[in-house]
């Protein structure tokens, strides 16, 4: 259920952007900060989130992280100005932040490592039909009453998730000292902030906003990495990438989702600017992504049991690449009806590689440092969603015709081949061990006993 929110609780806002625009008075570009600071808030706190669970135990985390969501969705279901409602909406993504990581490492914690991939193919499934279901349910709380309702309905989801989380069982595993590095967790926000206003400065025609914040998402890049070889403290800890099996799923989950949203992000640009088409035909097209991805996720990870962690991992990669060709093929005034095809690509493709994937990542290192593990995973996640809109925006402008979607889909082709060769150069010659007994060196549990945590 906590992972059911996070999607639910977006795809939900979303869906309410033209009421909320029109109560607040607001422009289309300030409702970029809406979307963007929940972004980068989620971004941001999940590793800290992640270690903060390793220290102090991944169900307190997601506890505290659910308190945030009733606190926020009330004020921001009461914001009396648009400000306070950003502000309301990114504390929204630092709970969210705190939440989804501990929620799989929990699972982590609690599930052996042989059934490991198929809890999380279960997970998956509730993570896709929150996606699939915000649009509906904003819907008919739309027309029941107004986009406060929307924020009003995470507080009850919220109550029922945290009495769920209470009723998991104690787990003894040894606890890790939540080194924290304030430094590293401003570089991580001032870079993710730097590449949202990239993609503002390029939809507004800015070239001086666009050289300079490139430029200082650079400097940040490299003052984050010289601190880091210095003296071996980050948010996000480096050392996670130098197993060969987290490394690789960690990058193919950010190109996969650079391209997964870009194409979310697109396709409605793209049937109302370019097609002129209704609000229902956009709802349809993305729900067959979101429906196809639901339905296949609960059986990734028997699939995964059965042909091996790599098969449906590659199958997955090998079909967003084929759908990726395909929209960019294909978008030539083609009948609408085609466009489901490569939709529902993607919906598989995505469903078949995503518990797989996430179950080799976790299982890469022990389960004591499971939440920095989910944490920095969940990261690169939005590393590509965030990169993906930066893409788009400065691919099709402020008027994009049939021409600029053509070329997104290409360079998103591109993207996802990419993909395809990460998880192809990432195999390792032992994809199915759980880390349980490998060397913690580099990253090092603190000595001491192993009290029984939530």
């Amino acid at each position: 259920m906590v992972s059911l929110m996070a999607p639910l609780n977006s795809s939900m806002v979303a869906v309410a952007l033209p009421d909320i625009r029109h109560d607040l008075g607001v422009g289309v570009g300030a409702l970029t900060w809406l979307i963007s600071g929940y972004l980068i808030a989620v971004v941001a706190t999940q590793p800290v989130a992640g270690r903060l669970g390793d220290a102090y135990g991944h169900s307190r985390i997601v506890l505290i992280g659910l308190a945030g969501l009733i606190v926020t969705s009330l004020v921001g279901a009461l914001a009396w100005s648009f400000p306070v409602l950003v502000a309301a909406r990114t504390l929204q993504g630092v709970a969210a932040g705190c939440a989804a990581p501990n929620a799989i490492a929990a699972l982590r914690a609690r599930i052996p490592a042989d059934r490991l991939t198929a809890a999380l193919g279960r997970n998956g499934a509730a993570t896709n039909a929150g996606a699939a279901l915000g649009p509906a349910v904003g819907g008919l709380l739309l027309v029941a009453g107004d986009w406060r309702w929307l924020f009003f309905a995470n507080i009850p989801v919220a109550v029922v998730a945290a009495l769920l989380v209470l009723q998991l069982p104690r787990v003894s595993i040894p606890r890790r000292a939540a080194a924290i590095d304030f430094f590293s967790v401003a570089a991580v926000t001032l870079f993710f902030t730097a590449l949202t206003i990239i993609g503002v400065g390029v939809r507004i025609h800015n070239v001086p906003l666009v050289v300079a914040s490139a430029v200082a998402s650079l400097a940040i890049l490299a003052a984050y990495g010289e601190r880091y070889r210095r003296s071996r403290l980050g948010v996000v800890d480096l050392r996670l990438f130098s197993r060969r099996d987290y490394a690789a799923a960690a990058f193919s989950s950010a190109l996969a989702n650079m391209a997964f949203y870009t194409v979310f992000f697109s396709i409605p640009v793209y049937l109302a600017d370019v097609r002129h088409r209704g609000d229902a035909v956009v709802a349809m097209t993305l729900l067959v992504t979101s429906l196809t991805s639901t339905c296949v996720s609960p059986f990734s990870g028997r699939i995964a049991a059965r042909f091996g962690t790599l098969r449906p991992i590659i199958t997955g990669a090998g079909l967003l690449l084929f759908a990726m060709a395909l929209l960019a093929g294909m978008l030539d005034g083609p009948p609408i009806v085609l466009l489901l095809v490569p939709m529902a690509l993607v919906g598989i493709a995505l469903g078949l590689s995503g518990a797989p994937q996430q179950g080799l990542a976790l299982r890469a290192w022990p389960a004591t440092v499971a939440g920095s593990a989910s944490g920095t995973y969940s990261m690169m996640r939005y590393v590509g969603s965030i990169s993906g809109t930066a893409i788009a925006a400065g691919m099709l402008g402020a008027h994009p015709g049939e021409e600029r979607f053509r070329a997104l889909f290409a360079v998103l082709a591109v993207v996802a081949l990419a993909n395809l060769a990460v998880v192809i150069a990432g195999r390792s010659r032992t994809t199915s061990g759980s880390g349980e007994d490998a060397e913690l060196s580099p990253l090092a549990v603190t000595p001491g006993p192993s009290p029984a945590v939530r």
